[in-house]
């Protein structure tokens, strides 16, 4: 049966990228009173054009008509300081496979302002906003009617990987991090400086699982939340834990390992390290002129390929989703 599963979901792969989708986009503001906003693509039977959206073009149709039927929903949760259009490639190959993708801007913790990188309130609010973007989606009637609700997947990149980890079942515990850094002063994962400069110090539980959700991807994930031993008793679902063979950012020990130690043992993940690849490789390309200003995320490991890479990723991830979903 599962062998079944897997090659009708390959079939439906190829005729769809066969045919592949073209983008519909909406943008929907003031979906939580943070102001947390959110970019959506869906399949559309509009005719696309190019449209720019600060340095990177994409060939959508604002507002355009959703095709008919019914897809599988992503959330895509970005990494600290990043923004939705950072995994925009991602995002575009899984619509061109049928999915319907939310990107939520998390407020205070992306590029535009960052002032709550490192707190507890980033912590306790970022799989919040995972949720009401979920609730949001399905609240807007012309959307709800073309959402598969026993198909809802959560993708999360770094701190996203956290984030989606948690609304996935993790119990996640502020206090394991800041032992964890005083501990180990020499530790230099980016997580553990508001720790030394005493700006995280309150001590939290976060449980903030989501039942609608069904599936998770996990993109180099920061994992040194889920140190306790039962913090992944609650973690039901198919998870694809990608991990970067040479991130530059988190060290493995503490993070990856952490969730596969937690994991492997229920049967339901799928673990795989990208060869070569740096933390910031799950970003999409970044024009020429801007990888000077922008530094380490837009640089890879020397001869790691991005743009080949970013091709290839999201046609892996919805060919993985269209096998457990």
């Amino acid at each position: 049966m599962k062998n079944l599963k897997i090659a009708i979901a390959l079939m439906m792969l190829l005729s769809q990228s066969a045919n592949a989708n073209d983008v519909g986009f909406r943008k929907i503001d003031n979906v939580s009173k943070e102001g947390l906003s959110m970019a959506v693509l869906y399949p559309t039977s509009s005719e696309p054009k190019a449209v720019a959206f600060g340095p990177f073009k994409l060939n959508v149709a604002i507002a355009g008509i959703i095709k008919s039927g019914q897809f599988p929903l992503a959330i895509i949760s970005h990494g600290s300081g990043s923004s939705s259009l950072s995994y925009k490639d991602i995002a575009l190959s899984l619509v061109k496979n049928g999915f319907i993708v939310v990107m939520p801007s998390h407020p205070q913790n992306n590029y535009l302002d960052n002032s709550s990188e490192g707190k507890v309130e980033n912590y306790v609010n970022r799989p919040r906003h995972i949720t009401a973007s979920i609730d949001k989606v399905l609240s807007i009637p012309s959307l709800r009617s073309h959402i598969d609700i026993q198909r809802i997947a959560v993708l999360g990149h770094s701190i996203g990987g956290y984030s989606a980890l948690v609304v996935s079942g993790g119990i996640a515990s502020t206090k394991e991090l800041i032992d964890l850094c005083k501990n180990e002063p020499e530790l230099s994962d980016p997580y553990c400086a508001p720790v030394l400069a005493n700006l995280l110090t309150q001590t939290v539980i976060v449980n903030s699982k989501d039942n609608r959700v069904s599936a998770q991807i996990l993109m180099a994930p920061v994992g040194a939340l889920f140190l306790s031993k039962n913090s992944f008793e609650n973690v039901n679902i198919p998870t694809l834990l990608l991990v970067s063979e040479k991130d530059e950012e988190l060290s493995e020990k503490y993070n990856s390992q952490v969730i596969k130690s937690g994991l492997q043992n229920t049967g339901l993940l799928t673990y795989k390290v990208i060869p070569n690849a740096g933390h910031y490789s799950f970003l999409s390309v970044y024009p020429d002129f801007l990888k000077a200003e922008l530094g380490v995320i837009a640089q890879d490991p020397d001869g790691f390929n991005r743009a080949e890479f970013q091709k290839n990723i999201g046609n892996q991830i919805a060919t993985y989703l269209n096998q457990v979903m």
